[in-house]
Order: C-alpha cells, then structure tokens, then sequence
C-alpha cells in the first residue's frame, strides 16, 4: 500500500480554484462516467445502517431524484430496520421505498448480501469501524457510494479508503463523503474568498467547538459485549474513533480545506472528566490540540462534550489583511479591505436561526442532490481523498491526546494503527482495551 499521500497547499488551492462553481469546492471532476445513469433509468438504492442517520440519507437520496427507489436495507438489529423502514414508508417520498421480506438483510454479513444484489447505489450509514471495510466490498461489487463520515476509526482504516477512492475512480464509481459542509453555499463561498486571498496571506486558525454527550443505551438482558458496543458505539474508540473523529471532523474537515494541505505534526491533550463509568467505554471527553502545517501555518482545535457546558461553535483565521470568524455552519463575516458576510441583514438585524438555517444550512440534502445529478449528467464525483485524509488528520490529534506524544503525519502512515478486529462474531471475546492514560500509554 503507498504511504505518501502528500498533498501541498499550493497544488490544493490551485487544483480547486481550476474547476467551475460548486463543482469545485464539493470534489466533482470534468470527466465523464462510462456507466452513468440515463435520465430515465431507475436507480435502485439500498441502505446499509439503518439508525437515524442512515435513515435520513436514504430520505434524502430519495427526495433528490424522484427516478430512485429503495429496495433494500440491511443492519445487525431487525428492530432497528424495522423502526427505519416504518418512517421511511411514512415520508413524502415513501411511495418509492419498495422493500420486501427477502430484501430485508440481517446480521453481520448483511452487507454482503446487499452488495451481491442487483442494488446501483449503496448507503454506507453503519458506526465508522465497518466503513473502510464496506466501502472496499461496495466498490469491488461495482456499486457507487454515499459514505457517511469518519471515513475510519484507525489509521489503518483510513489508507483502505484512499485506496478504495483510487479504485472507485479507475471504475468510474462514485465515493460520496458525509462532509456535507463542502456542498452547502455559505461555507463553499467562504472558502473560496479566503482562497483568492480576500484577507491576504492566512497566519493562524482556531476552531472551536463544545456541545454535550449523546445518550447511553442500556445493556439488555443477553445482549453480547459485540451488540452492546455496536448499541452504544459512539462510546468504544474502536467503534466511532471517539468524539475528535467520529464528530469533530468535520471541522477538522473544514478547517484542511481553508488551509488547502495536511499537517505534518499534532501535539494534543485530552481526558475524561464527566464521563468516566464503564458505561462510557474508552472515549475522553475533551480534546485540544495544536496543529502545524509544511506551510508554517498553525492550528488549535478543541472540542468537548459534557453535560452542563456552555456551548460554543467558533471558527477564526487571521490573515495579513483581514480575518474571517465563523459562527456554527454557515454564519461567516469577513473583516478588512474585502469585508463580506454570509448572513444577509435584514431591517439591520440579522435574520433569525430558524430562516437562516432554512435557506443555507441544507448540506445534508443538498449532497445527495448533487450526487444524482451527476449520475444523470455523466459527470463525476469522488470525495474519497479527502474523506481519507481529514479522517487521518483527526486521528492524529486522537492519538497525539491518548499517548501524550506529538504525532508526526509521516509515521503515521508508515505504521498504521488497527483497532478494528479483523473478524467479528456476536458471541467473540472483544479486546480488553483499557482508557488510554497520557505518558503511559494509549488506548490497549
């Protein structure tokens, strides 16, 4: 497998101010798909992951080409299809989701029967530790992909999906990414004004963002260690990657975008302070971390999740000739010679959260959108890359906040981790991974 996937932020800047529009910023390419789909052909979908995020795609999937049908859905938990198919059949575009008995997969190899199916599109919504290994299988079927984020939960996991997207392109198979902040408007303007240089040459970044914990399932009677941590995955670092990976990346994402290139160190710290019952698994509840660039350029980056904190959501890059402070998704004001705001005014007041989120904040929706729409018009989209290295980029402050050490990129990938066991078994004896301790050791 190559190691090096280095990417400057001269040939990133250039590479996307070369393409047109919103095609640009969201990864579409100029060339053509040999199989895309004819403006008349029924695409038939199927949902791999069947949990509220999943279950929203396919919604959305569905809304955004009213020539796609879901005929198949596939997760571990036959209540947890069953609730996802019910809500599905109940939505404005339930007409189209055409799922039978014998279409209905269950179990750990569910998604194999899927992809040996006669499905076009898959939905890979599942917890992050089985993307890389799905995607891989999607591709090799020969069906395009919408991948939900984090790409992985391990660096190993990661480089699997950089391969994935180089295969996927040399089959003309799509690989959509879950990063849906690169097709919303405001974020995509945003990016290119601070890519032209309307605040000049960009010397420092600061990303923020603190919110509380999600909720704990409780262990029922006969539930393996297997069921309970996929039930609760978001809490066992080997299953979301913890909260810097699984939730944070995508303004990691956001903020490898505005600098156009990779780091080449991390040097983190994190804990958990709130959440430390055996119920919450491995995962710490806070994370800092700075950040340096090849190009000099530096970032810090914190996020938290614990119950009874001020929330905060705040994006700063300064620049030689102005700055640019981003508030929640797509609220971003540009100050100096080249002033601009994302927000309309109105009366002199800004709209309400409510209008404001209606009209820009529709990345989950408009993802799909431009998905079918390519499909249909025999362009090509692929976000493979960069799902692959921001989820690395957020696995290296991870890991930099478990061990105390400074994580350079090159190492990295020249001895990728693994946490995901290679086999897996509904009655199998997991790991006994203990809380990574800083300067001991990290998460075994």
């Amino acid at each position: 497998m190559p190691r090096s996937i280095k990417t400057t932020r001269r040939d990133f800047i250039k590479k996307s101010s070369s393409l047109a529009g919103a095609a640009a910023i969201a990864g579409f390419s100029a060339s053509s798909v040999t199989g895309h789909a004819a403006d008349n052909k029924t695409l038939k979908l199927g949902l791999i992951g069947c949990g509220g995020r999943g279950t929203g795609a396919a919604s959305q999937a569905l809304a955004a080409d009213d020539k796609v049908e879901l005929v198949a859905m596939a997760d571990v938990f036959d209540s947890q299809l069953e609730r996802s198919l019910q809500v599905l059949q109940k939505t404005p575009v339930g007409e189209r989701v055409k799922v039978n008995k014998e279409r209905q997969y269950l179990g750990l190899d569910a998604y194999e029967k899927m992809l040996a199916s006669d499905v076009d599109v898959v939905i890979l919504a599942t917890p992050p530790a089985f993307r890389p290994q799905f995607i891989a299988a999607a591709i090799d079927a020969g069906k395009h992909v919408f991948a939900e984020k984090p790409g992985a939960t391990d660096a190993a996991g990661a480089l699997s999906v950089l391969e994935s997207a180089k295969k996927a392109e040399a089959k003309g198979l799509f690989l959509v990414a879950g990063l849906q902040g690169r097709y919303e408007n405001p974020p995509m303007e945003m990016v290119k004004r601070l890519h032209r240089g309307d605040i000049g040459d960009i010397t420092s970044m600061r990303m923020m963002r603190y919110l509380g914990p999600v909720k704990v399932r409780a262990r029922l009677e006969g539930m393996t260690d297997l069921e309970y941590q996929i039930a609760n995955w978001q809490y066992f670092t080997w299953m979301s990657g913890d909260g810097m990976v699984e939730l944070f990346i995508h303004e990691i994402d956001r903020m490898a975008w505005i600098a156009g290139e990779y780091p080449e160190s991390c040097l983190a710290t994190g804990g958990r302070q709130t959440r430390i019952e055996e119920k919450h698994g491995h995962v710490f509840d806070h994370f800092a971390a700075f950040y340096k660039f090849p190009s000099g350029l530096e970032l810090c980056a914190s996020t938290r999740q614990q119950l009874g904190c001020d929330p905060t959501f705040e994006m700063v890059v300064n620049g030689s000739k102005g700055r640019c402070v981003g508030k929640g998704k797509i609220d971003f004001n540009i100050t100096g010679d080249k002033a601009w705001s994302s927000v309309e005014k109105e009366s002199g007041e800004r709209k309400s959260r409510r209008r404001r989120k209606s009209k820009g904040q529709q990345g989950h929706q408009l993802e799909h959108d431009a998905m079918y729409a390519a499909l249909r018009s025999g362009a090509y989209i692929n976000n493979g890359d960069y799902l692959a290295k921001s989820t690395l980029m957020a696995i290296m402050a991870r890991d930099s906040a478990y061990s105390g050490k400074e994580v350079h990129w090159k190492d990295m990938l020249a001895n990728p981790q693994r946490l995901v066991p290679e086999k897996l078994s509904w009655d199998m004896e997991l790991p006994k991974w203990k809380v990574a301790m800083p300067g001991q050791h990290g998460i075994i």
